[in-house]
């Protein structure tokens, strides 16, 4: 079971991952079978945090914030390590299998890691890492082209945070454990993802969806708005996630990290389970 959820780790949630082009994975429905059975435990899970470096070293009050690490240490026992961006451009990355960029400024984090540290992130998502980029994470993951879409710029940085509903997709709800329901989150000037490559329903032919074909697919949108009337928020993805080469990555625009209990909490962590999963199975050939 999906914890806190009561939703199954079923046969029908999770499809085999077959390598395909040496390189990508493929969600084939006609292999129907579970990933790995221990899914739920994240056993082995070794997730890197990197944090914006100007905030922390402004000593900036309230950063980071703390629901990151309550919903993944705290309620989930995994390893949660934070790494610099120094740290990024020598390797270090090789020692985890998840990378975890929360909230805070993209760009003082771009800047940091500068073309070394961007190459080397994305050399190591390439090969099987799994990046989960929320709000100014998910905002990094386009700057260094993890997946095929655009966001609108970020002119409205800085405005206030407030709730905003979230809808997840049929996607989003089988492989994330989440309800049909629209949960409340945080929205903090988080991306508003803009691309035709997005297949904005998030279903497929095959059921699950087809996350792992190189397409783009939304998990989740939002279901309210908290921009100007010219910004078109609602309807538009809140979570997407796709290949880069053998790595998952999934951008999340809104805090579902913080949001209304564990109708959000829940899809949260198993945002992790997954890309971990991803990122095992790619150690073991598929």
């Amino acid at each position: 079971m999906y914890p806190g959820t009561g939703r199954p780790f079923g046969a029908h949630c999770w499809r085999r991952l077959e390598r395909r082009g040496g390189a990508s994975f493929d969600l084939d429905g006609a292999r129907v079978a579970s990933v790995k059975a221990s899914m739920p435990d994240l056993d082995g899970a070794r997730v890197a945090y990197l944090l914006d470096p100007v905030k922390l070293e402004n000593s900036e009050p309230g950063y980071p914030a703390p629901a990151v690490r309550q919903r993944l240490v705290g309620e989930s026992g995994i390893s949660l390590t934070r790494i610099s961006c120094e740290e990024v451009q020598q390797g270090g990355l090789s020692a985890f299998t998840v990378l975890c960029v929360p909230g805070g400024f993209a760009p003082h984090i771009a800047a940091r890691l500068g073309e070394a540290g961007a190459a080397a992130l994305r050399a190591w998502v390439h090969a099987g890492g799994g990046y989960v980029g929320l709000c100014a994470g998910a905002f990094l993951g386009c700057f260094l082209n993890l997946l095929a879409v655009n966001v609108r710029d970020v002119d409205h940085v800085g405005q206030p945070s407030s709730p905003c509903l979230v809808r997840f997709s049929a996607t989003g709800q089988e492989l994330l454990g989440a309800v049909a329901e629209a949960v409340t989150a945080r929205y903090a000037n988080g991306p508003i993802f803009t691309a035709p490559a997005i297949n904005l329903a998030g279903e497929s032919s095959v059921r699950g969806g087809n996350l792992l074909t190189g397409q783009v697919r939304t998990l989740a949108s939002f279901a309210s708005s908290c921009r100007h009337a010219s910004v078109e928020m609602e309807g538009s993805p809140a979570i997407v996630g796709g290949m880069h080469g053998a790595g998952l990555v999934l951008l999340v625009s809104p805090h579902i990290e913080d949001g209304a209990g564990e109708r959000t909490h829940a899809p949260f962590r198993n945002l992790f389970r997954l890309a971990h999963a991803v990122h095992e199975m790619s150690l073991a050939g598929g």
